[in-house]
């Protein structure tokens, strides 16, 4: 008799209920009981990405578009999504069964290398550094089998973050050569940095990410019947395509990127075939990919002679509030390309669009927050390893999705501008002490990086309570808050450099105007600092000076 794994009724979702407590459900149970779960919350935050992806994949079908937006309205308001995405996954059961002989989930049925070798467990886990093994968790259990459960979650992790780099070569891939699959990238979902709208349950969750392409610029209307998930489609054969385009979003969140076969038994999976699947190339794919912003690169618009968007991954370097720009699109700057006029630099994820447009159609509030979550993962050499996981948070104010809201637009805009300009004094005032201390180029850009980071270890924390208490503030007393909290934080970071160079370094070193010494590297940062950021009491009296100008007749 053959053994099943049938993803429809064997638990293998990890999920957090609303009162906290975790679970591990089927999908039919997910979405019966959407609205008493929280969220996804499995090994890791990309796991979780990639899950939720196939979910709004699924939801995608089921509510066959969504057609229109008074569709997706009668979803949101008559709580009926579970009934009817239950009734679609019943239509194609067979399908998911992570071991069928035939037509196993997210699988080739029988794809082989030519040598008959088989992958480690570690090439399908994610969080195993592959060559590494000294830095994990898992060392103490080993890596010799997994449950089948475990192995779902991985499976469908794999199709969207795998790294780049050589696989196994499937018997029947004609771009085979000796044995071996040459890269063709990582998987499509490691190409983006995901960007998510959180709701009150997962049920709202995924209704928020189902965009609804109507009436949104920057997704293409898509045709429901050619934007088909793998389950609906043929099977895929062992050989991958490097010419295959996305139709759309279930295209995208489900995108084969590898080929793959677990092996095993009833007691877990033990190995797999993983070889290259389909190639995804990213240039302005925001026509069918929401969940993600763009950027536009004059390079890609060199190449092809016409505007490219490239997807904006998430820097591991900078908090995701750094990155509003990206996410709201009156504060994307402008950019001006040849032949096509003025353009933005960004364009905001497809999903945040929509909610602006829930918003317009007042379907949701145009007041309080919106939690958006953004995962990514930054790769290695030659995007052939994970080097590190992106995870962040942002409570965004509704107002910002408001173009009328042109007040408070521009409060978080020279917010955001005149903290860059705090950081940029302070990191020329510590190149600037390295310098009188007699220090390197090497050692003043190490002190440069240092003060830096130190004062985003701050603000990184501040920021985001801010621009949160935004929703109830008025901005302009909200505005001069921020400014003395810059103010303050940039003098308490002065004082700890200052107070870190030797008493040389108040002698100075050079000669000319190439002469530094702490007196004046000070006096440069508190010039720049008044310039990027005026004392509060400075601030009252130009205000005040306004006033009575303003009395003072002509």
């Amino acid at each position: 008799m053959t053994q099943r794994f049938n993803l429809l009724d064997e638990p293998w979702i990890r999920v957090s209920r609303l009162d906290g407590a975790p679970d591990e459900v089927s999908l039919l149970t997910l979405f019966r009981e959407a609205t008493d779960i929280a969220g996804i919350h499995g090994e890791i935050a990309s796991q979780d990405v990639a899950i939720l992806r196939l979910l709004l994949a699924i939801c995608h079908r089921a509510m066959d578009g969504p057609e229109d937006l008074d569709t997706w309205r009668e979803y949101w308001e008559a709580e009926h999504l579970g009934r009817d995405v239950i009734d679609y996954l019943e239509r194609y059961r067979e399908r998911f069964d992570l071991r069928d002989p035939d037509r196993p989930f997210f699988q080739v049925a029988g794809i082989h290398a030519a040598s008959g070798k088989t992958s480690g467990l570690e090439s399908l886990i994610a969080d195993v550094p592959n060559g590494n093994p000294f830095f994990t968790t898992r060392m103490a259990r080993g890596l010799e089998s997994i449950g089948w459960a475990e192995a779902a979650r991985w499976l469908v992790h794999v199709h969207a973050f795998d790294p780049s780099g050589i696989r196994s070569g499937a018997v029947g891939d004609p771009s085979v050569k000796r044995g071996k699959g040459y890269p063709i990238g990582p998987g499509w979902t490691g190409q983006i940095g995901t960007v998510t709208v959180t709701g009150e349950s997962l049920e709202r969750t995924l209704l928020l990410n189902t965009a609804v392409c109507e009436n949104l610029p920057d997704l293409v209307d898509v045709d429901p019947e050619q934007d088909l998930a793998p389950w609906e489609r043929e099977n895929d054969g062992p050989a991958g395509s490097h010419d295959l385009e996305p139709t759309g979003p279930v295209s995208c969140y489900t995108w084969q990127t590898r080929r793959v076969l677990l092996h095993g038994d009833d007691a877990g999976v033990t190995s797999l075939f993983l070889g290259n699947g389909d190639k995804a190339t990213p240039q302005n794919r925001y026509l069918v990919e929401p969940m993600t912003a763009w950027r536009y690169s004059e390079p890609q618009t060199k190449k092809f002679k016409t505007p490219v968007y490239m997807p904006r991954k998430l820097p591991t370097d900078r908090a995701f509030w750094r990155g509003l720009s990206t996410v709201v699109a009156q504060l994307s700057p402008k950019v001006t390309v040849k032949g096509a006029g003025t353009v933005t630099q960004y364009r905001s994820p497809g999903v945040v669009s929509f909610y602006q447009e829930l918003m317009r159609r007042r379907i949701v509030p145009a007041g309080g927050l919106i939690p958006l979550r953004a995962v990514g993962i930054e790769y290695g050499n030659n995007e052939s390893t994970v080097s590190e996981l992106v995870d962040d948070v942002l409570p965004l104010p509704a107002g910002l999705l408001d173009p009328e809201n042109t007040r408070l637009l521009a409060v978080v805009h020279d917010a955001m501008e005149e903290t860059e300009q705090v950081a940029s004094a302070l990191r020329n005032l510590a190149g600037n002490l390295d310098r009188a201390r007699g220090g390197s180029p090497d050692t003043a850009s190490a002190a440069r990086k240092h003060s830096s980071e130190s004062f985003y270890q701050v603000i990184d924390e501040r920021f985001p309570r801010w621009l949160a208490s935004l929703d109830e503030a008025d901005p302009v007393r909200a505005r001069d808050q921020w400014r003395r909290l810059l103010h303050s934080e940039a003098w308490e970071q002065q004082e700890a450099l200052a107070s870190a160079v030797p008493d040389t370094a108040f002698a100075g070193r050079g000669e000319g105007k190439g002469r530094m010494d702490v007196g004046k590297a000070l006096f440069f940062f508190r010039r720049a600092l008044n310039v990027a950021v005026p004392a509060p009491v400075q601030q009252d009296s130009i205000a005040e000076n306004n006033k009575n100008e303003e009395r003072t007749p002509a």
